[in-house]
């Protein structure tokens, strides 16, 4: 990975300095709606521990979508989260985006890692959904209706 994407990266993933709070999720039933905190502008969890979570950062560089996929993939890959696939992905309100999805073990469990990208000319909005992977598998139906309910401004 060359210096310029890593330091996107690490301005996007780490700058919560940075981060101007605009993009939200519909709180799904049997998620209890948290603090906003640590450069987030939006946070959930399940009684299991099912997490949900937006970040919204300038688009300093102008990228794309497809940009701030392959460049959070790589930071993930190389962090070894394995990689179960992408889709595509539209909110209610037409935002197109990319999920990345992953697995890992934390603690010795497996453990489920979803990350969805949506870019404008101005602004990455990072959702990300992780959690064990039997209660996460339970609530991918309310995962996946808490995305596309993003409401990003711009």
């Amino acid at each position: 990975m060359n210096t310029t994407r890593i330091a996107i990266l690490f301005t996007l993933l780490l700058g919560s300095a940075a981060c101007t709070h605009g993009a939200r999720l519909s709180t799904p039933n049997g998620f209890a709606t948290l603090d906003e905190g640590n450069g987030y502008s939006y946070r959930a969890t399940s009684a299991k521990g099912v997490v949900l979570a937006t970040r919204t950062e300038p688009n300093g560089v102008k990228a794309n979508t497809e940009f701030w996929a392959e460049t959070l993939d790589a930071k993930l890959r190389d962090k070894g989260y394995v990689a179960e696939g992408t889709r595509n992905v539209k909110t209610a309100k037409g935002l197109a985006g990319t999920q990345l999805r992953y697995t890992t073990t934390k603690e010795g469990r497996q453990h489920r890692y979803w990350l969805t990208v949506f870019a404008t000319k101005s602004k990455v909005f990072v959702v990300e959904a992780a959690g064990d992977k039997e209660p996460f598998d339970k609530a991918i139906a309310a995962v996946d209706g808490a995305i596309v309910s993003l409401d990003a401004t711009d």
